[in-house]
């Protein structure tokens, strides 16, 4: 059966600015804005359902390589975080490599990813202030690739100030790592 998804959303918000939208009173400008809300978004959801996976596998190794070069640096955190990092530095790894994983497997290991990372991240604020040091360059190492994809994500709503600056989102994706 052919995927019409794009039609339904493109229906949904013809039926909201055709139908409810003419039915909302002027004098009720709460509503309004919620029904302008609802229609850019679903126009936003439109305009990104072809990227909807690949932002699945961004987000997967984004935590792989953060995860990794966490691991790498041998921070002395507790046995229980240490082999959750590890566990999922492993399973993230198969995920990736793993060209027809579907986006709820790969949604699960990036999630698995994001936890032990918060853990050891948690943890670093009793280790040595050298260690803790390359935990916080890691980290923000891997935030500049994250906000950039995210600005390119999120350009069609019109709020990033500097919009031209921003690569297109398919370009970037294109560079992502594929597994």
């Amino acid at each position: 059966m052919t995927d019409v998804t794009e039609n339904g959303l493109r229906a949904a918000v013809k039926a909201l600015t055709d139908i409810v939208a003419p039915a909302i009173s002027h004098a009720d400008p709460l509503a309004n804005e919620q029904l302008r809300l609802v229609v850019d978004y679903l126009e936003f959801v439109r305009k990104r359902l072809d990227f909807l996976h690949d932002r699945d596998r961004f987000e997967l190794g984004h935590n792989l390589a953060m995860a990794s070069a966490l691991d790498a640096l041998g921070a002395p955190g507790s046995g229980a975080t240490m082999a959750l990092l590890k566990s999922a530095i492993q399973d993230g790894a198969i995920a990736q490599a793993f060209p027809a994983a579907s986006s709820p497997a790969l949604k699960s290991a990036a999630a698995a990813l994001a936890a032990a990372v918060r853990e050891l991240i948690r943890e670093s604020a009793g280790f040595d202030a050298q260690i803790r040091l390359g935990i916080e360059r890691c980290v923000l190492d891997a935030t500049d690739e994250r906000i950039t994809f995210d600005r390119a994500w999120y350009l069609p709503l019109g709020f990033d100030p500097a919009g031209g600056e921003v690569p297109a989102l398919a370009d970037l994706v294109a560079k992502a790592p594929s597994g």
